[in-house]
């Protein structure tokens, strides 16, 4: 995920009714970087924006969700996919999960409060993730600083050790 503050999140879903609530829903919870697509394609043409999440439907109309995970993910592994589904299959759920999916949330009443969780569990996470590297590059910089200061005052006791001799 690139964007921690404001991530730009895909939905990919044909259901117009359906995408508005979503949009909605995610509107009034301060996630406004949205785009909308009723189609697989259309997302698969704006996939240079390089979103941050894509929430897409299993049952898309010619490529299917699964598919579309599966292209995307071969060129840009860092994007985050959440399914959702009218299909409560808990075989399909695991298999989707298995192949890298973020989770898979069943469409019902609560799956606009579920996917708000979701996305803010992949933003959190992110953060850390971003946060634990960050620490990472500060210990292997205080370390190389450490030996560049070792290697001085090695050099200038041989230095000037010489000069002492003299």
């Amino acid at each position: 995920m690139q964007r921690t503050r404001n991530p730009l999140i895909f939905i990919v879903q044909d259901n117009v009714i359906y995408k508005d609530l979503l949009v909605g829903y995610l509107q009034q919870r301060k996630l406004n970087n949205l785009k909308t697509f009723r189609t697989a394609e259309e997302c698969l043409r704006a996939i240079h924006q390089k979103p941050d999440i894509i929430v897409l439907d299993y049952s898309l109309e010619g490529i299917s969700g699964l598919e579309l995970m599966k292209r995307i993910r071969a060129e840009h592994p860092q994007i985050d996919f959440i399914f959702l589904s009218g299909q409560n299959d808990v075989e399909v759920a695991v298999n989707i999960m298995k192949m890298g999916a973020a989770d898979y949330i069943v469409k019902n009443s609560e799956a606009p409060k579920n996917l708000l969780h979701t996305i803010e569990f992949l933003i959190s996470a992110n953060k850390a993730e971003k946060a634990k590297k960050g620490f990472q590059v500060g210990v292997v910089g205080f370390f190389i600083m450490l030996f560049l200061i070792i290697m001085i005052i090695v050099l200038m006791t041989i230095l000037l050790g010489d000069y002492g001799m003299v």
